[in-house]
C-alpha cells in the first residue's frame, strides 16, 4: 500500500529530529561568553581547572558581599570558598580536577534575590584551545601518486599535488548557533576549499586494448583517463554540522582515540580539459578494423570518416549500412594507413554540483575514557579522516553535459603509525543511469606516426565518453611532516 503524502511528511521530519537530538542534548547553560550575556553567568570552565569564575547579579543598593554562590559539579554541592568582587566577579576555589565529562552549575543566594541558576553547563576539554592554532589539523598538503581508470579501461599512473583547507563560519547568529570560542569543534558551520593539481596520466601498457565504441577516443592508450581525470580541478562548498565532533563520545583503542561527526555539506567546482593535441592518438588501419565495421554497421554513422577510410581494406556497405554511408568511387591510389582521434575544443570547463552527507573523524591521544580526570587527553594535530557520499551532476562522468544524476563515495584517512604524514584516499563517480553496451573495436598502436596533414592519415573526430570512473591513490601530507619536523623536541644540552 502507498503511503499518505502526510506520512511521508512526518517521516521526513522525525528523521530530521532524530539527527538533531544530539544537538539539542549538548546545549549548555548560561556562559558569560554569551551575548548579551545575563546573570548569574559561568566562564568556560576547562578540563583540569581546579576552580569556577563568572558573574553574579549585583544589589546597586545592598553591598555587594551579601551576595552569596554555591557551586555544583555534577549536581553535588562543593564546600570550597568563594570570593566575590565588587563588579559581581566572582572566584570559587578548593574543587577538584574537572573532567571533560563533568558539569558546574552556580547558584546565587542572598540580595538581591535569592535563587537565579546557570544551569549546566559543560566542561570543555583543554586540548580545543590549542587546536586553533595548529596547522595541519586545518591544511592538508597532499602530494603523490594515484591511480586512475574508468568503466571501460584499466587504471593509468597519475601524480598530483591537492590541498585541502578547512575552517568554521564564527558569529553567523543563530543559523549557526551558541559555540565556544575556545574550541573550534563546537562550530555548526564551516567552509572548505579544494584545489587539485595532476599530471597527464601514463598508460600502463602499450599492448593491444579492448574498447567501447562510445568511449573510443577516451579510452585507448590511457587516453580515457587522460580526458576525465583533468589536469587542475578546484572544488569549494560548505558544511554544516548535524553532529558536532565536540557532542559525541570517544571511540577507539589503546591511547588513540577518535570523535566521529556527522554534516550536510553542498558544493560545486570545475576541472579543466586536455587540449586536443594532447588527446590526439594514433592507431593503425587494417582488413581486421573494416571486419568489425561490417559486423556492427552502427558504427559507420558513429564514425564516418573511418569508416570511409576503411573501404580501401574490404569494408563495403551493407543492408544495414546508414544511407548516408558510402564508398568513394574510385578509391585513393594511396591507401589510408593510419587513423587519429580527435576530441572537439570546448568553451567551458568541466562543471558539477552537489549536496549530500560528509563524515569526520579528529584524532586524539592519551588517556579519553570516561572515567580520566587527569587531562591526559589531547586533539592531535592531524587532518580529520573524512567519508563523502554525495548526489547531483557531473560533466566529467557525464559526456561534457549537465545532466541527473551523478553519485560520488569518496574518502580520505591517515594511515595508522605515521602522525598525519600519509595518507590514503579514493573516490568513485557513478552515473545513477542503465548500463549501455557498445561494440568493442581491437585497435593496434602504430609502427610509425605522421603528422596530422599527411594524405596517408584519417581524422576522426570524436565527442566525451559518458562513463564512470575512480581514483585511488597514496600521498604524503607534507604540511604534518612539517609541522611535526618543528614541533619536534630539541634535546637539551647537559
Amino acid at each position: 500500500m502507498r503511503p499518505k503524502d502526510g506520512s511521508l511528511v512526518k517521516s521526513a521530519l522525525v528523521l530530521i529530529i532524530a539527527m538533531a537530538a544530539p544537538a539539542l542534548l549538548s546545549a549548555q547553560g548560561t556562559l558569560c561568553s554569551k551575548s548579551p550575556a545575563t546573570r548569574p553567568c559561568l566562564d568556560q570552565p576547562l578540563e583540569g581547572d581546579t576552580k569556577a569564575t563568572g558573574q553574579l547579579t549585583i544589589n546597586q543598593v545592598a553591598a555587594p558581599t551579601t551576595a552569596q554562590v554555591t557551586i555544583y559539579i555534577n549536581g553535588q554541592l562543593q564546600t570550597g570558598s568563594a570570593q566575590i568582587n565588587k563588579d559581581g566577579s566572582f572566584s570559587f576555589s578548593g574543587i577538584n580536577k574537572l573532567s571533560q565529562y563533568d558539569t558546574v552549575r552556580a547558584d546565587q543566594t542572598g540580595v538581591p534575590l535569592a535563587g537565579p541558576t546557570t544551569g549546566d553547563v559543560k566542561v570543555s576539554p583543554p586540548a580545543a584551545a590549542s587546536a586553533s592554532a595548529t596547522s595541519s589539523l586545518f591544511t592538508l598538503g597532499l602530494f603523490g601518486v594515484n591511480a586512475t581508470g574508468s568503466a571501460s579501461s584499466g587504471p593509468s599512473q597519475q601524480y598530483f599535488a591537492e590541498f585541502n583547507l578547512i575552517a568554521p563560519l564564527r558569529y553567523l547568529g543563530p543559523l549557526c548557533g551558541e559555540a565556544d570560542a575556545n574550541d573550534p569543534l563546537t562550530e555548526r558551520c564551516w567552509v572548505w576549499v579544494d584545489p587539485r593539481i595532476a599530471s597527464i596520466p601514463t598508460a600502463t601498457s602499450a599492448a593491444v586494448s579492448s574498447l567501447s565504441a562510445s568511449s573510443l577516443a577516451t579510452g585507448v592508450a590511457g587516453q580515457t583517463t587522460g580526458q576525465i581525470t583533468q589536469s587542475f580541478e578546484f572544488q569549494a562548498g560548505a558544511e554544516y554540522y548535524v553532529i558536532k565532533p565536540s557532542a559525541t563520545n570517544f571511540w577507539g583503542s589503546g591511547n588513540s582515540a577518535v570523535k566521529s561527526a556527522l554534516s550536510l555539506v553542498v558544493g560545486g567546482g570545475s576541472v579543466t580539459p586536455f587540449s586536443t593535441a594532447t588527446g590526439t592518438q594514433e592507431f593503425a588501419l587494417s582488413s581486421n578494423l573494416g571486419q568489425q565495421f561490417s559486423q556492427f554497421p552502427s558504427l559507420e554513422s558513429t564514425y564516418p570518416q573511418l569508416a570511409t577510410a576503411l573501404c580501401s581494406y574490404t569494408l563495403v556497405p551493407g543492408p544495414s549500412s546508414p544511407s548516408s554511408f558510402k564508398c568513394p568511387s574510385p578509391l585513393p591510389t594511396t591507401a589510408p594507413t593510419i587513423v587519429a582521434f580527435v576530441l572537439p575544443n570546448r568553451t567551458r570547463f568541466y562543471r558539477d554540483y552537489y549536496a549530500g552527507l560528509r563524515l569526520r573523524f579528529f584524532y586524539y591521544t592519551g588517556s579519553c575514557k570516561l572515567q580520566n580526570a587527569t587531562g591526559n587527553c589531547t586533539l592531535s594535530d592531524i587532518y580529520p579522516g573524512t567519508f563523502d557520499l554525495r548526489f547531483g551532476e557531473d560533466e566529467t562522468v557525464t559526456g561534457g553535459h549537465l545532466v541527473p544524476l551523478v553519485m560520488t563515495l569518496s574518502g580520505s584517512f591517515p594511515i595508522p603509525g605515521t602522525k598525519g604524514g600519509l595518507r590514503v584516499f579514493g573516490s568513485s563517480y557513478l552515473r545513477l543511469y542503465r548500463n549501455r553496451n557498445t561494440p568493442a573495436l581491437i585497435l593496434v598502436p602504430p609502427t610509425t606516426t605522421l603528422p596530422l596533414n599527411s594524405s596517408a592519415l584519417v581524422v576522426q573526430q570524436t565527442t566525451q565518453a559518458d562513463q564512470d570512473y575512480y581514483r585511488l591513490g597514496i600521498g604524503l601530507d607534507l604540511v604534518a611532516v612539517i609541522s611535526q619536523w618543528f614541533n619536534k623536541p630539541k634535546p637539551t644540552s647537559p
